[in-house]
């Protein structure tokens, strides 16, 4: 091949006239364009084959330009002929490459157009929209996704019945239509637990009334294993284990009845109370705990006496001295029911002999300066009064020692007698006389009635000739005229 191109000659063109090629500026006619041969052994070139000859290369050096299969020596040791083979199918793969990641990118330009387009048309339906069809959302249904409620995204056609949701498709009603098969009948779409008025009356359908804290129970923590018939009814039905596992007080050393209801409220385990029937709990008593009386968790066949939990107290006392005074061991005697200290002390006097009179407000120590055990007689505490009278002298006169003859209980003072005289001396003639014109003597049992009047026995004995048993004496005289009258 001759080298018909020299540095800074641009490569051939090739014109697709039907009558000329043309060929680095110089046109011949009939001359065919250049071709190149795949064989191993030859390349052609413009139909003159040799053997061995590379096919024409394009240098892009600034300096030449090579065809026809002779290569510059620039150009060759730049091996551009090389590359440009490989620039050539490397410009068809790219093609193909653009034309996939093309459509890749447009699919997914789409999908997302798509899911926008569909987010866009789900944001339109709301709670407030869908109010204006024939199914407002009330309660929780405002808040719930349209899938739970449209399934697959069918619209039409979807139930409006409770049941249809929340049994035949979802079956969430943990009981298994036991209790019925219409939501609607009870509950209301705000909350399960909230029931429409007087829809279920658990006294009415079952007998049992609840109270306390049992209103607000789930049905399962009574109805356990979802059984609803031929339930225990007694406390201890439901709470055995709360019974056996009770330790302050332990209620089964304790023997403690089963019906939790004696001592507990329906709200809360604490705050116990009970019925203390046996024993009426007041003052301290009422603070105290169990366990300060019933030790040893023993609560039955305890004694009521004070005395049985008290008698450390009673004989440590010593201000005053319990033992000693002989006090009786009943507390209740002087420190009553109510008390909250065993300071205090009152005694209701009453039960053993009413304080009236001067004998109120006494010191105890007065009368009990022996003990507390004394008798209720008066010369028991008044026996120096009597024996120290002189105005009558109460010894020679043989007065009885209860002064209570005498004086009146209510009296404040001694001079405060009263005498029931069974003769007159308050009226008529005799009441201006004193004691001692009858009572001649200091026994004042003794009287007279024939000294103060003039009263000669001749004229009494004819006066009482026709008197059988007559006799002249006092004695005598007041048995027949215990008045005074004739």
């Amino acid at each position: 091949m001759i080298n018909i191109f020299t540095k800074g000659v641009a490569p051939p063109t090739y014109s697709r006239s039907a009558g000329c090629r043309s060929f680095g500026g110089v046109i011949s006619k009939g001359v065919a364009p250049p071709t190149y041969s795949r064989s191993a052994r030859c390349r052609s070139f413009g139909g003159v084959i040799s053997k061995g000859v590379a096919p024409p290369t394009h240098s892009r050096s600034a300096r030449c330009r090579s065809f026809g299969g002779v290569i510059s020596n620039v150009c060759r040791k730049n091996k551009v002929s090389e590359g440009i083979s490989k620039n050539v199918r490397m410009k068809g793969c790219n093609k193909k490459r653009i034309f996939k990641i093309g459509g890749l990118l447009m699919f997914f330009l789409l999908f997302i157009y798509s899911a926008g387009g569909a987010a866009t048309s789900q944001k339109r339906w709301d709670a407030v929209t869908h109010d204006k069809t024939n199914f407002p959302l009330i309660g929780k249904h405002r808040t719930v996704s349209c899938g739970e409620c449209h399934l697959k995204g069918v619209m039409q056609g979807t139930p409006t019945d409770c049941e249809a949701c929340h049994w035949y498709r979802k079956q969430d009603d943990p009981y298994r239509l036991q209790l019925g098969i219409h939501c609607e009948d009870c509950h209301t779409p705000v909350d399960w637990k909230i029931l429409k008025p007087n829809s279920w009356d658990h006294e009415q359908e079952s007998g049992l009334r609840l109270g306390g804290i049992h209103q607000t129970l789930d049905c399962y923590q009574c109805h356990r294993e979802r059984v609803f018939y031929g339930q225990g009814r007694d406390c201890i039905d439901c709470h055995r284990e709360d019974y056996e596992r009770a330790a302050a007080p332990n209620h089964v050393l304790g023997q403690f009845q089963t019906d939790c209801r004696l001592c507990h409220n329906m709200v809360t385990w604490e705050g116990t109370r009970f019925d203390h029937l046996t024993f009426p709990l007041n003052g301290m008593h009422a603070a105290a705990a169990c366990s300060d009386c019933h030790q040893n968790n023993q609560y039955w066949g305890i004694s009521t006496e004070c005395v049985s939990c008290h008698l450390v107290e009673y004989n440590n006392t010593v201000s005053p001295n319990h033992i000693q005074a002989g006090y009786p061991t009943d507390c209740e005697i002087c420190h009553g029911n109510n008390a909250i200290t065993w300071y205090g002390a009152t005694v209701d006097h009453n039960r053993f002999w009413p304080l009236k009179g001067a004998h109120i407000g006494l010191d105890c120590n007065r009368c009990h300066f022996r003990g507390y055990r004394i008798s209720s007689d008066c010369v028991t505490c008044h026996l120096d009064d009597y024996n120290n009278t002189r105005d009558p002298n109460h010894v020679e006169a043989g007065f009885h020692t209860d002064c209570e003859y005498c004086h009146l209980v209510e009296s404040t003072t001694w001079t405060q007698v009263i005498f029931g005289h069974q003769f007159p001396i308050f009226s008529g003639d005799h009441q201006h006389l004193s004691c001692t014109d009858c009572h001649r003597t200091a026994n004042f049992f003794e009287f007279t009635c024939i000294d103060c009047h003039e009263h000669s026995q001749n004229e009494m004995d004819n006066k009482h000739k026709d008197v059988g048993g007559y006799v002249y004496n006092s004695q005598a005289c007041y048995s027949c005229h215990p008045t005074g009258q004739s």
